[in-house]
């Protein structure tokens, strides 16, 4: 239920408290309805953040076994698997992506190639342009696109400062956290191709 006081008003966005008398009955409508939709959705979080737990550590358990049967340490769920069943019509992929973000460097970096476009300025390409600018540009959140700055490294560009500027890149990064993917995948036959089943376990 929206949020109230001690008498019982409704507090609404503005920070009013209003009594339930003056409300309109759509509000109230709406009210209950986004309340239990969004109860509902947060129980259906929790089960995936179990399930997905559930399942790591069934991972887990099977990769020690295999390990400990090949004479071997333990293998690390930290890595990137692919496991399928034995008729080859359902497999499970692990992905381990490491989070990464850009220090204060990122900035320096910039400004180096910034200095190359103006240098360029007369005889640059424009697609090397819309390049670089298109790597630096920033979402709604205010981050930059990490594949982005980082394919830029891959251009063979042969200049000085340039590859100051790639340096920085590569020093001005760092590695913040990891964020783990399953994906669950099944055939209908040995010959039809793989279907996702759609599960948003990234986030949980």
């Amino acid at each position: 239920m929206a949020e109230k006081d001690t008498k019982g008003r409704w507090i609404d966005p503005a920070g009013s408290h209003v009594p339930p008398k003056y409300i309109d009955p759509v509000d109230k409508k709406r009210d209950q309805l986004v309340e239990k939709e969004i109860r509902q959705a947060m129980l259906m979080q929790e089960r995936l953040a179990k399930f997905k737990a559930a399942v790591m550590k069934d991972i887990t358990k099977y990769l020690d076994w295999l390990s400990a049967r090949c004479g071997e340490e333990s293998l690390s769920p930290g890595g990137n698997y692919q496991l399928t069943n034995f008729s080859g019509t359902s497999r499970l992929q692990i992905k381990i992506n490491k989070v990464i973000e850009f220090d204060e460097r990122l900035q320096l970096a910039k400004q180096k190639i910034d200095d190359c476009l103006e240098r360029w300025s007369e005889g640059a390409n424009d697609n090397l342009k819309a390049v670089v600018f298109d790597a630096f540009k920033v979402d709604r959140k205010g981050n930059v696109d990490t594949k982005r700055i980082l394919g830029l490294r891959k251009l063979l560009i042969k200049d000085k400062t340039w590859k100051a500027a790639m340096e920085l890149i590569t020093e001005a990064v760092t590695v913040t956290g990891t964020r783990s993917y399953l994906i669950f995948q099944v055939k209908k036959s040995r010959e039809s191709e793989w279907e996702t089943i759609r599960l948003d376990l990234a986030g949980v």
